[in-house]
């Protein structure tokens, strides 16, 4: 029994590597495609305005960085793992933008052929980059929860990933603006058009696709974390609908354009507080917890949640020993608080009803009835719009590939060569069925093994 136990763990182990090595493999050759979309699409600027094309990149860079630190810093606690931080970017300045460069081209070309080039000319940006642009976005961070099965918890985290893929299609559009706003302006002063497109975007910059993308991330963390239920599903569905709401507004003609940020922005506040508010007090209420059986002190319980007050606490340490010890101690503790942050649980592992626990799963069957969404979401891209883009656009057959391409990707290590219950980042339906509240009784000690989750 014991070695056919073992065989199935390290089996469902090899599964699970597996399956993830396939999302990532498929995510990094959708943003070589993006990538090469976009070269393919621009590339022309550079050869014939050359210090104008490298001016729009360079302006760039302060929005890239500054925004990119700005957003990580809206985790409570603890920044996001910097390296799926910046695969989030990437996504957006990539994948993202790149099909949704050929997507926009054909599903315009059909609002024109249905709906007359008047209608058109006023109202196809609007009505196509909701549509295309946060479905490709919302991808991204899908992939993410596929890549990295402990990255994204709860809608805190899903809403901090997707604000950073729209951040990089945020950049990225905006070089592709002053690149185009060389030609609309005749080409006469390529630099000042470069400069005055690069004005405006950063005056829109408040209310642009990150917050967009950051509400329809908060909805598939919600799912992530409540499972693939009604109530989850209906409030991603919510989600999703209001960000393709925020982006419809944006790109709606007659509006001011200061109305447009401060509605947008003000969306994204009300929901990053909500969320964050709840956060915190998950966080704090853990802490108490673990006070009471005196795994910390009263201090710590305090000040833990506060980067100010973890950074001044290390300053104090004079060796570096001490300063090591410290810094882990903070790490584990902090470790299993985010966890039952996230997790709206406490800091205890969970336990069985019978009082044994529970062996980690990492396949929570949330994340298989999201991965299927997913691949029925991008089938039905590839199947239906691209066919109808086809007939009323027959010059942008194009399109039809790279929607088949990208649904064959994201679908085939979603399920159809692997069991993708194999792939999530916590067993959230036992999780929640199971655990014990914690007491000073039953609590067990924290450490590096018992608080990972």
């Amino acid at each position: 029994m014991t070695t056919s136990r073992a065989a199935i763990t390290a089996s469902r182990a090899t599964a699970v590597r597996s399956s993830v090595l396939a999302v990532r493999v498929s995510a990094v050759i959708l943003c070589a495609f993006g990538g090469t979309v976009m070269t393919w699409q621009f590339f022309r600027f550079v050869g014939v305005f050359p210090g104008a094309a490298v001016l729009a990149a360079i302006l760039e860079v302060p929005l890239l960085a500054i925004g990119t630190a700005l957003l990580c810093l809206l985790r409570p606690i603890r920044i996001p793992v910097l390296a799926w931080s910046a695969a989030a970017v990437i996504w957006g300045g990539s994948a993202a933008i790149g099909c949704a460069v050929l997507a926009n081209d054909g599903l315009m070309s059909l609002w024109a052929k249905t709906a007359g080039i008047a209608f058109a000319a006023n109202w196809s940006d609007s009505l196509t980059a909701p549509l295309n642009e946060e479905l490709l976005k919302l991808c991204g961070v899908i992939m993410l929860v596929l890549a990295a099965p402990r990255l994204i918890r709860g809608p805190m985290d899903g809403l901090v990933f997707g604000a950073l893929v729209g951040l990089g299609f945020q950049v990225a559009e905006n070089v592709t603006y002053g690149l185009n706003s060389i030609v609309a302006s005749g080409a006469t002063d390529p630099v000042r058009a470069v400069a005055s497109s690069t004005f405006v975007r950063y005056a829109s910059a408040l209310g642009s696709h990150w917050t967009m993308t950051a509400i329809g991330g908060a909805g598939i963390g919600y799912v992530v974390l409540h499972g693939a239920t009604r109530r989850a599903m209906a409030v991603a569905v919510v989600c999703v609908a209001t960000a393709m709401g925020m982006h419809l507004l944006f790109d709606a003609p007659g509006l001011q354009l200061a109305v447009k940020v401060l509605v947008n922005f003000t969306v994204f506040g009300v929901v990053y507080l909500r969320l964050r508010q709840s956060y915190l007090r998950r966080a704090r209420g853990a802490l108490t917890q673990l006070q009471a059986v005196g795994i910390v002190t009263p201090t710590e319980a305090a000040g833990l949640p506060s980067r100010h007050w973890r950074r001044l606490t290390l300053r104090r340490e004079g060796s570096p020993a001490a300063l090591e010890g410290l810094r882990t101690r903070q790490r584990e503790i902090l470790d299993g608080v985010e966890a039952s942050a996230a997790l709206a649980a406490p800091a205890c592992r969970p336990k069985s009803r019978q009082g044994q626990e529970l062996a980690d799963e990492p396949l929570p069957r949330s994340l298989e009835r999201l991965s299927w969404w997913a691949c029925t979401l991008l089938v039905a891209l590839a199947r239906q719009k691209p066919t109808m883009i086809a007939a009323a656009a027959p010059r942008n057959t194009r399109l039809k590939m790279i929607w088949v391409v990208t649904a064959a990707l994201a679908s085939w290590p979603a399920g159809w060569t692997s069991p993708y219950p194999t792939v999530a980042s916590v067993a959230t339906e036992k999780y929640r069925a199971s655990v014990l509240v914690c007491r000073s009784t039953n609590c067990p000690g924290i450490s590096a093994t018992t608080v990972s989750t």
